[in-house]
C-alpha cells in the first residue's frame, strides 16, 4: 500500500502541484534557502528549494538539455564555459559532452551542491570532472572578473530574492563584457504562462546589450504550467554549428523551439 504523504508546491496563490512521496530524505536550512530532498513515487528523487521544485530525476533532462545545448551547438568552438547557478550539476553534465577546456560554476549556496552530491548522483557526477571549478559566491560579484568565456549559461532560480540581480540590466551588461563577438549567453526565464514578466524582463535586458536575441521554449512537467522559457543572445549569429541529439534535444527541436505561440509574441512586444 502506498504511503499517503504528499509534497505540494504552491505555484501561485490559486494553483498548487503535488506529488506522492515515499520518504523525506533530507532537509536543511542554509544561509540562503531551505533545501529538501524527497523520494517520490513517480518522479524519483526531487530537490526542492524554499518549497519549489528545482529538479527531479524523471524530467530533469528536459530542462538541462534545453538550457545547455542550443547555445553549445550554436557556438563555433565552445571551450570555456561559465555556469551561473546549476548547483545540482546537471547543466555542467550536459556541457561536458563537448570537448570543453574549462567549466566555471558559480553557485552561491554550497549546501545545494553538497545535497546534490549526496542524493542526486545522476546529476552531480559532473563535479568529479577536473575541468569543473566551483566558486561558492554571489554570481553578480563574480562577473566583475576579467576572464573571458565562449558560453555563459544562467541556471538561476526565479528573479526574486538573492537571484533578482541575475535578471538586471547591470548583470547583462557585465555578462556581455565577458563574451567576445561570437560568445553566447542563455538564461532560463520562467513560465511565460504563469509568470510572463520573467521572460519579458530577460528578453528586454538582453536585447539592450546584444545584437541577436532569441527566446525559445521547452516542456518541463514539474515546473509551473509545464511550459518553460529561455532566452539566448549573442553579438554574432545564432546558427547551428554541430549536431546534438539527447533525450529531449534533437535536430528538429533546435529550430522548432524558437517558434513562439502568438500570446508569447505579444508579451514580448508589450
Amino acid at each position: 500500500m502506498k504511503v499517503d504523504f504528499w509534497f505540494t508546491e504552491f505555484q501561485n496563490e490559486d494553483v498548487k502541484f503535488g506529488v506522492r512521496t515515499r520518504s523525506h530524505l533530507f532537509s536543511k536550512e542554509s544561509k540562503y534557502q531551505k533545501i529538501d530532498i524527497f523520494d517520490t513515487e513517480f518522479y524519483g528523487r526531487v530537490m526542492v528549494l524554499d518549497g519549489c521544485f528545482m529538479v527531479t530525476e524523471k524530467d530533469e533532462f528536459m530542462y538541462q538539455e534545453m538550457l545547455s545545448h542550443p547555445a553549445m551547438v550554436s557556438h563555433p568552438n565552445p571551450k570555456d564555459v561559465l555556469i551561473i547557478g546549476g548547483g545540482d550539476g546537471g547543466v555542467a553534465r550536459e556541457v561536458l559532452k563537448y570537448p570543453v577546456k574549462t567549466v566555471d560554476l558559480v553557485e552561491i549556496d554550497e549546501e545545494v551542491i553538497a545535497a546534490a552530491k549526496a542524493y542526486l548522483p545522476g546529476l552531480s557526477s559532473s563535479f568529479k570532472d577536473g575541468r569543473v571549478k566551483v566558486y561558492n559566491m554571489d554570481a553578480f560579484e563574480f562577473v566583475d572578473t576579467n576572464r573571458k568565456y565562449d558560453v555563459i549559461l544562467v541556471d538561476s532560480t526565479d528573479p526574486i530574492g538573492f537571484a533578482a540581480s541575475l535578471f538586471s540590466d547591470v548583470f547583462y551588461m557585465k555578462a556581455h563584457d565577458l563574451l567576445d563577438e561570437s560568445g553566447i549567453i542563455a538564461t532560463q526565464s520562467g513560465s511565460p504562462f504563469m509568470n510572463p514578466d520573467f521572460i519579458k524582463k530577460a528578453y528586454r535586458g538582453l536585447k539592450g546589450h546584444f545584437k541577436t536575441v532569441r527566446p525559445y521554449l521547452s516542456f518541463v512537467p514539474t515546473y509551473p504550467s509545464g511550459m518553460w522559457s529561455y532566452v539566448m543572445a549573442t553579438d554574432g549569429k545564432l546558427e547551428k554549428q554541430r549536431k546534438f541529439s539527447g533525450r529531449y534535444m534533437n535536430e528538429e527541436i533546435y529550430g522548432a523551439s524558437s517558434s513562439l505561440p502568438e500570446f508569447i509574441k505579444k508579451i514580448l512586444e508589450e
